[in-house]
């Protein structure tokens, strides 16, 4: 009876009020009238923190609320380290070392272990960073700690786990182009960052054959150190007797020395591009827009932030209301400011559309972006942004595994660990005039890379409309054909073949050669700039070891070295020693040199045999196989039948403007006498059936007497 007298209570209360409500004729507030309280600041626990002995950094926090530990282990490593001829080396390192598990726990036993204990132990190696993580009950930490210490210490790399991680490699390669919009990523992705750096490369068929296990074991071994990793560990435990726990099983981890590659950069495009990728069985186009973005330490960073959020970040977006709301373009439109901590993000804009308005949607995100380049945001726009971030920024630190992982990344990169807190005072006193200059000069509508994968037959436009269009063949190739080892009878003819080859270059003149200097014109194809690019460069080559490459740019003289043990390089006026993967393609190249192997192919240094016949443009060739002992470099080497005249090469590490790694094709032409030696003046190299670039010689000379001081690297 009370409780219904209560409720018969509170319903005349609501009644009375809402009567009175409805005779004083007073509307409502509009939502944007409504006033709210100053948001209260959000606090982030502090982990504990300190290091063992041998280097390795830990961070703890407890948290009582289940009866579960979990940890995650960050090393300075990952796949932007990895040889570019051997791209996803990196992730298959990382998948292995937890399926292969190690000499004392194989990768089944600790699956069958780990079921029976509902816990689990990953590992992996991304972008920038590779590692390990746990999540366990309280009671078996101990032996998820000892499965984890194992793993990331002595991984055993089995051969038959490495080929089941080869095969679902395949199996993904085979399956890239299923999904139309992992086909725009992915490829928007390789025009903002090109398709050869690290950020923009993408795994092919050979370079799964061309890993090994002794490439994972090598890889671990270079970076899987204490002294180069970061421990982080929350749940219910106390933290003294963790410290006990982590020293047993990680404490006689021993130290390494460690040397990382310098982290590559990307720049700005130059000017703007229109990219365009045939897919005939879909109604909808995926459409992509951006240029390169920026770095989480930017002294912009946090307005740049709003400003996205104002453009592209939610429903009220600018984007969101013109292109979906006020147009019907599209279902959904976004944009994406990209950061990362050491390198470059992208900046992404786009959407989907049905094929007949794709040119519409895109002109329109055009039109939007320039508005707000030319005009900037509004002060409500602002407020939008603003309120969107610092109301999501409590979520951000939701858990204390969000706290502690994010606190061990900041220190992984070198973040002062009140990072967070430093960006959202930032986004509380930005002005609108701050917003607005960072677009200005951050944000380039005429520099943006446009991405439309769809079916141009159904387009309502033309393409064309918004300029020259460059069309992207996403066709995967082939697994690389097989070459046999040789036999007495390959190796006899092969013998017999390269010997016709070397007179025909000019036998007695070719080895006398001590050193050759080539004068070029150099085009390059460079997408993610546009086009073709051209230069002019000098080669100079110095019997037995010595090489260098001249060239001039549009960003003024680019000088790249090898000294016979060390290279260098050049550029912008400052000097710098020479990135080992940089140098390694310096050596294949000049191993792989015609003259070099004409001089030595009848020793030790190389071992040619007969492959098979085929033909180059239209003729009859031998095909040869060159192998270099000293550097495990392989060439495949087409002498035409007739002239006995080397037409082709194809190699990794070949041809002037190639990638230096991947495998290319390169084609001689125009052979003249170069002071008796037979040398072509013309090479065209390709890769992927796609010409990378055209070198003319304008002048080759040999014997010029070249000092060797002219390979030293230039004293600071």
């Amino acid at each position: 009876m009370k409780r219904e007298h209560r409720h018969l209570s509170l319903l005349l209360a609501v009644g009375i009020a809402s009567s009175s409500f409805a005779q004083k004729g007073t509307k409502p507030l509009s939502y944007k009238q409504l006033k709210y309280p100053k948001l209260n600041e959000v606090k982030i626990p502090e982990p504990a923190r300190y290091e063992l002995s041998n280097g390795l950094t830990v961070f703890m926090l407890e948290d009582h609320t289940l009866p579960t530990i979990s940890a995650s282990v960050l090393v300075h490593t990952g796949s932007r380290y990895e040889p570019a001829d051997k791209v996803g080396l990196a992730a298959m390192t990382g998948q292995v070392m937890r399926t292969g598990g190690t000499a004392t726990r194989p990768g089944d036993k600790i699956d069958e272990m780990l079921d029976r204990a509902a816990a689990s132990v990953e590992t992996f190696i991304g972008t920038a960073s590779g590692g390990g993580n746990l999540s366990v009950l309280k009671e078996d930490i101990d032996v998820g700690l000892a499965v984890l210490a194992d793993i990331l210490r002595n991984p055993a790399f089995p051969d038959e786990k490495i080929d089941l991680a080869k095969t679902q490699s395949r199996s993904g390669i085979s399956r890239r182009n299923d999904n139309v919009g992992g086909i725009a990523a992915r490829e928007f992705n390789r025009l903002i960052y090109g398709p050869n750096s690290p950020y923009g490369r993408i795994q092919e068929y050979g370079h799964v054959d061309n890993i090994t296990r002794q490439d994972l074991v090598e890889f671990h071994k270079k970076y899987y150190f204490p002294n180069n990793a970061l421990m982080a560990v929350w749940g219910d435990f106390n933290t003294e007797e963790m410290k006990l726990k982590i020293e047993k099983e990680f404490g006689s981890w021993e130290r390494g020395a460690v040397s990382l590659p310098p982290v590559s950069q990307t720049r700005m495009a130059p000017a703007k591009t229109v990219n365009f990728i045939k897919k005939t069985d879909v109604n909808q186009s995926q459409i992509r827009l951006g240029h390169i973005g920026g770095k989480l330490n930017d002294p912009e960073s946090a307005v740049l932030n709003l400003a996205d959020q104002a453009f592209g970040g939610g429903f009220a977006s600018r984007l969101f209301v013109k292109v979906r709301t006020q147009q019907g373009l599209a279902y959904s439109v976004y944009s994406s400011w990209g950061e990362s901590y050491d390198y470059n993000g992208v900046f992404n804009m786009g959407g989907s559309t049905k094929s007949g308005t794709t040119v519409a949607m895109v002109k329109s995100i055009l039109d939007e972006l320039g508005t707000v380049v030319k005009s900037g945001i509004t002060q409500s726009d602002l407020n939008y942004a603003k309120d969107s971030y610092l109301n999501s920024f409590v979520f951000e630190f939701a858990s204390k595994a969000q706290v502690i992982n994010k606190l061990m990344s900041l220190e992984y990169y070198g973040y002062p660990k009140d990072y967070y807190q430093q960006q959202q005072k930032k986004v509380q006193s930005a002005t609108l005039k701050e917003v607005n200059e960072a677009i200005a000069s951050r944000w380039s509508p005429d520099k943006v890379s446009i991405l439309v994968v769809g079916n141009d037959g159904e387009f309502g436009e033309k393409l064309e409309t918004l300029g020259a269009v460059k069309t992207i063949d996403i066709t995967i190739p082939p697994p690389p054909e097989k070459i046999p080892e040789p036999t007495t009878e390959t190796l006899a003819k092969g013998k017999e073949i390269m010997k016709r080859a070397f007179e025909a270059a000019g036998g007695a003149k070719v080895l006398a050669v001590k050193d050759l200097v080539e004068v070029m014109k150099m085009t390059m194809n460079v997408p993610q700039m546009g086009g073709d690019m051209s230069m002019d460069g000098t080669i100079t080559m110095m019997w037995p070891d010595k090489m260098s490459n001249k060239m001039t740019t549009m960003m003024g003289e680019v000088v790249s070295a090898f000294d016979g043990t060390n290279g260098w390089m050049t550029m912008g006026g400052n000097t710098m020693d020479m990135p080992s993967q940089q140098t390694d393609a310096m050596k294949k190249q000049y191993t792989l040199h015609p003259i070099n192997v004409f001089q030595n192919f009848d020793k030790t240094d190389y071992v040619v045999y007969y492959f098979k016949n085929d033909k180059v443009d239209g003729k009859q060739a031998q095909v040869l196989v060159v192998k270099s002992t000293a550097f495990g470099t392989t060439a495949k080497w087409y002498i035409d039948s007739t002239s006995a005249m080397l037409v082709k090469l194809v190699a990794r590490g070949v041809g002037i403007g190639g990638s230096g790694m991947q495998e290319a094709e390169q084609f001689f032409y125009d052979y003249r006498s170069a002071d008796g030696v037979m040398m072509p003046f013309k090479t065209t190299t390709m890769i992927d059936g796609k010409r990378q670039a055209e070198v003319i010689f304008s002048s080759i000379k040999t014997n010029t007497g070249v000092k060797v001081e002219s390979f030293k690297k230039p004293k600071e």
